[in-house]
């Protein structure tokens, strides 16, 4: 694996090779990603020159394969003064695999706007100042007409360091979570460029596999998308509603169903054959959407139940460049103060073509965007009021006062609130465990995150993965051994797993990050402090004693 360090101070670059030591002890994307991402100063400004952003790729994804056209970012986070971390995929991860550079570090800030490029195991640095000022698509658009390859690229909520600003690819993918596009906007970057000139590679026998024991068992969510586990959700009284007052919502006219009226197209990721992906349309706005996440964060979290309005929403945020889920809690968070009497602008539930305004607003930081742009967290500090966030990261559509493995997994992931780490709400949904207890919760989350700090190493796709219906231990060493020559046994990669989480825990615990401490709204109906404590206190042992 070749790394590739881009000094913007120096306009600089200095490609080297990944010891093989690194590689075997941690395989590739986040788990090379976390280990480069620990060199770096204790208790930097996230958004100083200091900090630095890794993108990476991992051995399974030159492979023309679903589910293998995959990437990760990590960088301390602006937004939680912590680990950063997001995934993204698309077609960008399947051509930075066959550029020569399959590690990225972008350190320092340029003095003026600049594009990278990155091909042939080498990047060039160019100017950017007549981008700068464009949204994410169209920035897309002029680079790829300009430079051909594959763009990621921030929109003006990165430029102007919105905490929670992502980084947009192809219309619709982003490396979505902790602020990833505030980190590149601080450092002038506004976009990144892929072009692979290697050899893609097959796998007959894997994509076999892929065919005959999971694709076939993903058939509701090429049909619905992620809308489609809205019902379940709500079903289980699980489903955030009202800024976290609620934990159900009258979901019948923006439920998957009812998405289906604005369906122009399924999309798929590079060589998927998943598709996963919905383009919707209206009037006003297309976009790759509504996730499910979205549906919640501008949809039942604001007591919102126009679908339009939502995917208007869901565009803007995309072009500006923020994460749905973060932005949509800091709307309702700002609720709930305009219903206290904090904020001088009126505010409420239902008013959905004020939350449209308030995309753009945040995303240029004016008038109340400003405050909103600090993100839940930010506007606790500014106000004194208690918002709903884990170590300053707000929580996706699960409410873990109806799914207890939650309100663990909240706790334990190094990011903050986060479902992806350990996918513990399906098996809880779906009855592998009493959702509604706290026996087993602690077993169940380590083992999860340890299995997708492996997958995410590869890195590969989640819905491929799935608890339950997607690959396991055994699929997943067994797809290393074929992509990278090497075999691991499923023990040996469990200690892996083991030893990423723990790396991404130690860079918290230097930035003096502990376990999250819930919200008090988590606590007061369903989910008790004691039984939360003692998943905490088992979930500890297991860590320390590093039992399987």
């Amino acid at each position: 694996m070749n790394l590739a360090v881009v000094n913007l101070d120096s306009n600089e670059t200095k490609v080297t090779q990944i010891p093989e030591r690194d590689e075997k002890m941690f395989i590739g994307g986040k788990g090379v990603a976390t280990k480069l991402i620990t060199t770096l100063s204790p208790k930097i400004d996230p958004l100083s020159p200091k900090n630095v952003i890794i993108f990476a790729v991992g051995p399974v994804n030159s492979f023309r394969l679903s589910g293998a056209s995959r990437m990760t970012a990590v960088f301390k986070s602006p937004l939680t003064g912590g680990y950063g971390e997001s995934q993204c995929g698309g077609f960008a991860p399947h051509e930075m695999a066959l550029s020569g550079v399959h590690v990225l570090m972008v350190a320092g800030r340029s003095e003026k706007p600049v594009y990278l490029v990155v091909e042939g195991g080498c990047v060039e640095i160019k100017p950017a100042d007549h981008l700068w000022g464009l949204d994410a698509f169209e920035t897309e658009d002029a680079l790829r007409k300009d430079e051909g390859g594959e763009v990621m690229a921030i929109g003006q909520a990165g430029e102007n360091l919105v905490k929670f600003a992502c980084i947009t690819h192809r219309r619709g993918r982003q490396f979505g979570r902790a602020g990833g596009g505030a980190v590149l906007g601080s450092k002038r970057v506004k976009a990144i460029v892929f072009r692979g000139d290697g050899e893609g590679r097959e796998s007959q026998e894997f994509e076999e596999f892929l065919d005959k024991h999971v694709i076939p068992k993903l058939s509701a969510l090429q049909k619905y998308g992620t809308p489609n586990i809205m019902w379940l959700v709500n079903r289980s009284k699980s489903l955030p509603s009202y800024y976290w007052k609620s934990s159900e919502f009258s979901i019948e006219g923006i439920d998957a169903e009812k998405m289906l009226r604005y369906f122009v197209r399924r999309n798929a990721c590079y060589a998927c054959k998943v598709a996963c992906g919905r383009i919707s349309r209206t009037e006003k706005a297309e976009v790759e959407g509504p996730e499910y996440e979205t549906l919640y964060s501008f949809g039942t979290l604001l007591g919102n139940a126009d679908l339009e309005i939502i995917i208007e929403a869901n565009e803007l945020a995309d072009r500006f460049g923020m994460d749905t889920i973060s932005l949509g809690n800091a709307i309702g968070f700002a609720i709930e103060l305009s219903r206290l009497g904090k904020l001088e602008e009126s505010i409420d539930f239902g008013e959905g073509e004020k939350y449209v305004e308030l995309v753009r607003k945040t995303a240029f930081r004016e008038g109340i965007g400003s405050l909103l742009a600090e993100g839940v967290v930010g506007m606790e500090r500014l106000t004194g009021v208690e918002g709903v966030h884990v170590n300053g990261l707000e929580p996706p559509a699960y409410d873990p006062r109806g799914i207890f493995g939650m309100a663990l997994a909240y706790a334990t992931s190094p990011r903050g609130a986060c479902h992806m780490r350990s996918c513990a709400y399906r098996p809880n949904l779906a009855g592998q465990l009493d959702r509604l207890s706290a026996e087993g919760q602690a077993r169940l989350v380590r083992e999860l995150e340890d299995f997708y700090a492996v997958v995410d190493s590869l890195v590969f796709c989640r819905f491929l993965t799935l608890p339950q219906i997607g690959m396991g231990w055994e699929d997943v060493a067994k797809l290393l051994e074929i992509a990278s020559g090497r075999k691991y046994e499923v023990e040996h990669l469990k200690k892996v797993g083991h030893r990423i989480h723990s790396m991404a825990w130690e860079f918290n615990r230097r930035e003096g990050i502990g376990y999250g401490r819930l919200p008090s709204k988590f606590f007061q109906y369903g989910l008790e402090r004691e039984d939360f404590e003692r998943m905490i206190e088992e979930y500890m042992r297991f860590r320390e004693s590093n039992q399987a």
